[in-house]
């Protein structure tokens, strides 16, 4: 199935034109490859969307599912849990990021929770993620290390559909890129 025919891409696309704003195709081809099943890299000039072409991906694909649910179970209610790790080696992005993630799932009336775990993140925060993970994280490699550490982290990715590492050419040939290998391949094997 065409993607551009299912009822969250059209969600998707009537969101954007309300804010006057149309898709590149770059980002439309990895919403669809995303929704064959494909992983890959995005590779795009600094603010030309490399963050919507795959969290709206993502969003498309979450809102599809529970359309698909509410036919075929109108009571049920969709699982909540983390569906995507976003993680990147520039700590200041992480708040830009999240307050983009946030907006667009305010706008589409998703009602996703976007955290952020870093250094700079109140233990407060990382208490409450511990008891009830958001469904976007946004972490930087070494926090994700962390994470992986504690006891039981292996709950945390039962719902999980995709985990980013932003700025991969940040992270390549450094220390921290094998955190985030690491981390990666860790998951992998949880799931």
């Amino acid at each position: 199935m065409k993607l551009e025919n299912s009822k969250g891409y059209r969600q998707v696309i009537s969101w954007l034109k309300l804010s006057k704003k149309k898709p590149f195709k770059f980002q439309t081809d990895a919403w669809q490859y995303y929704a064959e099943g494909y992983s890959g890299l995005v590779n795009a000039p600094t603010g030309f969307g490399k963050t919507y072409s795959i969290f709206l991906a993502v969003v498309i694909d979450e809102l599809n599912k529970r359309t698909e649910l509410k036919t075929k179970a109108p009571k049920s209610k969709t699982k909540t849990g983390l569906k995507l790790i976003w993680i990147t080696p520039l700590r200041s992005l992480a708040k830009d990021l999240a307050r983009v993630m946030r907006e667009v799932c305010d706008e589409l009336q998703l009602d996703w929770m976007v955290g952020v775990r870093n250094g700079d993140t109140p233990q407060s925060e990382k208490l409450k993620q511990k008891k009830q993970m958001p469904e976007v994280l946004i972490i930087t490699p070494e926090s994700m290390h962390l994470l992986l550490a504690q006891k039981s982290t292996f709950n945390y990715f039962d719902q999980l559909q995709c985990i980013v590492a932003d700025e991969w050419h940040e992270l390549l040939g450094s220390k921290r890129g094998v955190m985030a290998e690491l981390a990666i391949s860790r998951i992998k094997g949880l799931l």
